[in-house]
């Protein structure tokens, strides 16, 4: 079934600039308000987020809030696995647990294989005569998000196994998305503090705003020239041809400028509404991205963050040059990388 990829984006929030380029969000004092025609748009596109189920159907949707209540029925009364940490708020969010972490970063090869992209359409648009995003010599990954995006959230698990098959994560921290937004409280990583090591792929990530909305990193003005030619302008506006879907949002990912993100895939959109409030927890989603056929993954689809972790390890591979092999040469990479091959290249 055909899905809308641009519809399910969070509007941008940003405040819209003034001047030609760009505003530098990091150096807000305050926080950060909309236009009233972008407030507008942002309600719109809230409200209809709200209501919007995609392509659950309400009978599944039933039966994917009846079994998160029989896991949360069978394991509430047991203590938090070992290791677990709180999730704190602001700009100090906790340390994740090596619990939570290492299904994530150690998803086996045969699932990936037997996952491939699951039917979900590219999430990508793919370019074409654009100077290369490069840093140390690499291709560079840049990630633009925030904490408080509940689509930021979902998209953070695929990014953190995908980028673990070139690397290795030193310092993930574990969060939730905004409690106030819609989907709310959606379980995650952030990447605020991490570090990434690679002979691959170089991967630069930006929490520009806190999960309460509070300035967090500063945005250099050139990836926020990045941001405005591949994904849009701060009061909303796509950046045509390369977003086609009406609005700038977040999150917003551009690797080697050679893939840019389009869209949150509206799979994951719709996982964010499943994991709304917590789901069945964050480790049990860990879990279930190890292992997607388990009762968890099926109930909050967790097979389609591993389609999502084959595509962007496809496109890590596109612009690097397919390095290592034994990525690229996977089964459900190459399936990822058959349905690029596929788009139509934009310039």
């Amino acid at each position: 079934m055909a899905r809308n990829v641009k519809n399910s984006r969070r509007p941008d929030p940003r405040p819209a600039a003034a001047g030609s380029g760009p505003r530098r969000l990091g150096a807000q004092n305050k926080r950060p308000q909309l236009s009233p025609s972008a407030q507008r748009r942002y309600q719109r596109r809230h409200n209809s987020q709200s209501r919007r189920i995609g392509w659950f159907s309400v009978g599944a949707v039933v039966l994917v809030i009846v079994a998160l209540l029989v896991i949360k029925l069978t394991s509430g009364s047991s203590p938090p696995a070992s290791g677990s940490s709180a999730v704190s708020s602001g700009d100090k969010p906790a340390l994740a647990a090596a619990a939570l972490v290492t299904p994530v970063t150690t998803v086996p090869v045969s699932t990936y294989n037997s996952v491939g992209i699951a039917d979900q359409p590219v999430p990508f648009t793919v370019t074409k005569g654009q100077p290369p995003l490069t840093s140390g010599g690499k291709p560079q990954f840049l990630y633009y998000g925030a904490e408080f995006c509940p689509y930021c959230a979902s998209m953070r698990w695929s990014i953190v196994a995908a980028l673990s098959r070139f690397g290795t994560f030193t310092g993930l921290k574990q969060i939730s998305s905004s409690s106030t937004d819609s989907p709310s409280s959606v379980p995650t990583f952030s990447f605020l503090g991490a570090t990434y090591s690679s002979p691959y792929v170089s991967f630069t990530p930006y929490e520009y705003l806190d999960i309460n909305r509070n300035p967090l990193q500063s945005v250099p003005a050139s990836v926020n020239s990045l941001y405005a030619r591949y994904d849009g302008s701060a009061s909303g506006a796509a950046a045509t041809p390369f977003n086609p879907g009406g609005s700038a949002g977040i999150p917003f990912l551009d690797i080697g400028n050679k893939y840019v993100s389009s869209g949150d895939p509206a799979v994951l959109a719709n996982i964010s509404t499943v994991l709304s409030g917590g789901g069945p927890g964050a480790i049990q989603v860990a879990n279930a991205l190890h292992d997607p056929t388990s009762a968890v993954g099926q109930a909050i689809g967790a097979k389609y963050f591993v389609s999502e972790a084959n595509y962007i390890s496809a496109a890590i591979c596109g612009a690097n040059g397919n390095k290592p092999a034994s990525v690229c040469n996977s089964t459900g990479v190459k399936a990822a990388m058959k349905a690029l091959a596929k788009s139509k290249p934009v310039s």
